[in-house]
């Protein structure tokens, strides 16, 4: 991954020692080997906000139709006790319109709390950090 010094095969020639070409094939066959390093952090990642994602549906699909059952129930008890004071249609659109804001107001939090799931938070910053560090390659700080 990013944070891991790569070990250099036992039998290595230095640096020194080796032709242009080989090391364009060693420079070619690391940057490789690191974008599959970054492959597969990020399939990883995704996958775990997949399932972070999918445990929130099913909780909300789960919440959604239990409270659509109550709110029907309560709806109503609600009209029928308003209509003892005004008359009924009246009392069944402020119920509805009460309903109506709660539920707005549930949704847009629920959107919010979607868009608040970080993808690939570790991918993002290593590929930042490979970024700076081949701008930079020969800065002792880098890999």
């Amino acid at each position: 991954m990013a944070n891991a010094a790569p070990t250099p095969p036992p039998k290595e020639r230095p640096v020194e020692a080796k032709s242009t070409i080989e090391l364009i094939r060693q420079i070619i066959q690391e940057s490789s080997d690191l974008i599959q390093q970054e492959f597969q952090l990020l399939r990883k990642e995704v996958s775990n906000a997949l399932g972070q994602a999918g445990i929130a549906s099913g909780k909300l699909m789960a919440g959604a139709v239990i409270a659509v059952l109550a709110v029907g129930f309560l709806g109503y008890s609600l009209i029928v006790l308003l209509s003892g004071f005004i008359t009924p249609w009246v009392s069944a659109l402020i119920v509805g319109l009460v309903f109506l804001l709660v539920g707005g107001l549930l949704i847009l939090s629920s959107i919010n709390n979607f868009r608040s799931i970080n993808v690939a938070p570790k991918t993002v910053e290593t590929l930042k950090e490979d970024a700076e560090w081949l701008s930079h390659p020969t800065k002792p700080e880098g890999r």
